[in-house]
């Protein structure tokens, strides 16, 4: 069978679809991808060797007038483009990973009357496969929705890679505490500024390996008392091996990372970016405090209220209670159930 992949721009799109690609090409299926000039994903996909195909599409929700205009007709263009291209190269499903790059694809499917397959990441379902969703013969969730689900739906994890095992020992009262903080690979400026003075302030042993973001990470150790242990680094290139270290994590709320740092077993306190699209990262963050996984410190709440949150999860040993709680969501297993569900339908 041969999949027609479409995922573009941010890590948490393209990085499940590139999960999930592997998972059929190591069944013998055939993969082509489509996505755009400057995302991510062209050089992740050509180091896998994929068929690797591009359309003009940009975002533009939340853009200028004309910018909208812009990506108007660059969705008609991109339209026509993909219907030729599952034509010709003879596509028999469309996977759709959200974004903006899945309206077209999405589109052009339905034209084709391919079958059509969508991934949602996040609690809240995005525009791209909002407006798609009716056509779908499946829509794959990530996590659950806020909203009521459709009998086409199934929730099956963010399909992520398990590079290591889950072995490590939960915290010991006699070692200092071990926390990973993170802003993501393009780091967080809230974050970086405000997290090393509220944890300096609790006035305990801790340790801290901070990632801070490309080119963010000037000025942050000063921040940091100097009785703290803290490795500071732009981007680490194992983050699942830190949150493995960690006693709990402090991050946003991306769909991506909560689903690796639960299903690693440990929990975070999260910080939703207030500027997400839809407010999801902060339904995201709904959903793991409700799996009593985590705790959320929104940006619009006082700052004192930021070290007495912290105070909590530690006085409390809620990291503990974390580390015990149980996400129903095995993730390193999304992209197999993704494909068996697929199969089933395409016989």
């Amino acid at each position: 069978m041969k999949f027609l992949i479409a995922a573009a721009g941010t890590g948490g799109h393209v990085f499940p679809a590139l999960e999930f690609s592997s998972v059929c090409l190591k069944q013998n299926h055939e993969v082509v991808w489509v996505g755009t000039k400057n995302g991510i994903e062209k050089d992740k996909v050509h180091a896998k060797q994929i068929l690797f195909f591009t359309l003009p599409m940009s975002g533009f929700r939340g853009k200028s007038l004309v910018t909208k205009l812009i990506s108007v007709l660059g969705l008609t263009a991109s339209i026509f483009k993909a219907i030729i291209f599952i034509a010709r190269n003879k596509v028999n499903c469309v996977v759709c990973f959200g974004g903006y790059i899945s309206l077209p694809v999405g589109l052009a499917a339905i034209i084709c009357r391919r079958k059509l397959i969508l991934h949602e990441q996040n609690a809240v379902i995005g525009t791209s496969n909002k407006l798609l969703a009716n056509f779908a013969n499946i829509v794959f969730l990530g996590m659950p929705l806020t909203t009521s689900h459709k009998k086409n739906m199934q929730v099956v994890g963010n399909p992520m890679t398990k590079k290591i095992k889950n072995d490590e020992p939960n915290h010991s009262s006699d070692n200092a505490l071990k926390v990973y903080v993170t802003g993501g690979s393009l780091g967080s400026e809230f974050i970086n500024k405000n997290i090393p003075p509220a944890l300096s302030s609790l006035k305990i042993p801790i340790i801290i390996r901070h990632q801070s973001g490309k080119n963010k990470s000037n000025g942050i150790k000063s921040l940091y008392s100097s009785d703290i242990s803290v490795d500071i680094q732009e981007f680490y290139d194992s983050p699942s091996q830190n949150v493995l270290w960690s006693d709990f994590v402090i991050c946003r709320a991306g769909a991506l990372t909560l689903s690796e740092v639960t299903s690693l077993k440990r929990g975070c306190m999260m910080i939703p970016l207030p500027s997400a699209i839809d407010n999801h990262q902060l339904e995201n963050a709904r959903q793991i405090e409700n799996l009593n996984m985590g705790l959320i410190f929104e940006e619009s709440e006082l700052l004192s209220s930021l070290r007495d949150k912290l105070q909590i999860i530690i006085e409390q040993k809620k990291f503990i209670a974390w580390q015990n709680a149980q996400d129903s969501i095995d993730h390193f297993q999304a992209a197999e159930r993704m494909l068996s569900s697929v199969l089933t339908i395409t016989k």
